[in-house]
């Protein structure tokens, strides 16, 4: 697994205990946390501006959808993971090489699918 130490995680989750969660797993592998957001628009402003290295995005956002958000970063070339109950039926039928992870999450589980996001998008040429 790669290190995630020092990378900067934008993170949009609006439960405000898994986003603690998240929060503390990534401060314990040193991350840089950018959020977390708990709205769509707001999240989408930070995905178009913010200088971050990757990003945690829940599915449903208060009941919206946060496909902008992961169409922003992915034009940008910025790897993300879905955080979804809804697992792989998250991803839309056009983006198959997207990635999710089910809620809830084994924090392992999580920081090697976010590992994995990383590397897959440094490995494109």
């Amino acid at each position: 697994m790669i290190a995630l130490a020092g990378l900067k995680i934008l993170v949009v989750e609006d439960e405000m205990l898994v986003s603690l969660i998240i929060e503390d797993l990534l401060a314990d592998q040193k991350c840089l946390i950018v959020g977390p957001f708990d709205e769509v628009p707001s999240a989408l402003a930070a995905a178009q501006s913010e200088e971050i290295d990757a990003a945690l995005l829940d599915v449903n956002v208060k009941g919206v959808k946060i496909y902008p958000v992961a169409e922003a970063l992915a034009r940008r070339k910025i790897p993300f993971l879905f955080l979804t109950g809804y697992g792989d039926h998250a991803i839309p039928p056009n983006s198959p090489h997207w990635i999710a992870c089910e809620k809830p999450f084994k924090p392992e589980l999580l920081l090697s699918k976010l590992a994995q996001c990383i590397s897959a998008t440094n490995a494109e040429p």
